[in-house]
């Protein structure tokens, strides 16, 4: 089933490295693959992932699944079609970018130290950061170790970390430090620490967010030409 999943998807590996990166480390529960999609769920972050080059059988395949709380579509027809049956609260569309290079990214901005953050810094991160995810999904990231604090001549200004499905991202620089290249410094340091486990780096950000693009770029990464889509409440 796996060899089947990574064949379809690896026709545009850009553009499904989300789907492809909880494969390769063991996290995915592949229920459908084939020559015209995969659909499996990322038992990490108990996201449901769906690629579909047929769009009658991947709706179909959606109206036979249902609501589920978190999921990702990465056709717009079929995303469009589960958003109008299911009303979901939130519906993000992103482009994927992937770090595809063996060597790490060298970013260095002086007086800058990044370290891995403690629970002692719950609080501050969520604070910055509620909009996009709760205070238990903080938590958890933190606890795994999975989010980094900047500190500017010791002074906080910034965080960055993974997401539960792979993703590079909950990044975020606090107002007072900007345009400084701590945004620049800070997802390098995170790319370079999942190039160290073994894996692909990933990032997923949003089509009008130009600055962002931009980042990914200068960084080295590659971004897909197609959007995907978040669906979850």
């Amino acid at each position: 089933m796996e060899e089947k999943a990574l064949k379809y998807l690896e026709q545009n590996m850009i553009f499904h490295m989300g789907m492809i990166f909880p494969i390769k480390r063991g996290s995915a529960e592949i229920f459908y693959a084939g020559d015209d999609g995969v659909f499996m769920q990322d038992k990490a972050s108990e996201a449901f992932m769906l690629s579909f080059c047929d769009l009658d059988n991947g709706t179909e395949l959606l109206d036979y699944i249902g609501r589920v709380d978190l999921i990702c579509i990465y056709q717009q027809e079929l995303a469009e079609y589960f958003q109008n049956k299911h009303n979901y609260d939130k519906y993000e569309e992103n482009f994927q970018a992937v770090y595809m290079k063996d060597e790490p990214v060298k970013v260095s901005v002086e007086g800058l130290e990044i370290r891995t953050l403690g629970v002692d810094s719950l609080d501050l991160i969520y604070e910055h950061y509620n909009h996009h995810v709760s205070y238990d999904y903080i938590k958890r990231r933190i606890e795994s170790g999975a989010i980094y604090g900047g500190f500017a001549d010791s002074e906080f200004c910034g965080f960055a970390g993974t997401h539960e499905e792979g993703a590079v991202g909950i990044l975020k620089v606090l107002d007072g430090f900007r345009r400084r290249g701590f945004a620049e410094a800070l997802e390098a340091h995170v790319i370079n620490a999942v190039l160290e486990s073994g894996e692909v780096p990933f990032v997923q950000v949003n089509p009008n967010n130009e600055a962002s693009i931009g980042l990914q770029r200068k960084l080295g990464l590659e971004v897909s030409g197609e959007r995907l889509y978040w669906l979850f409440d």
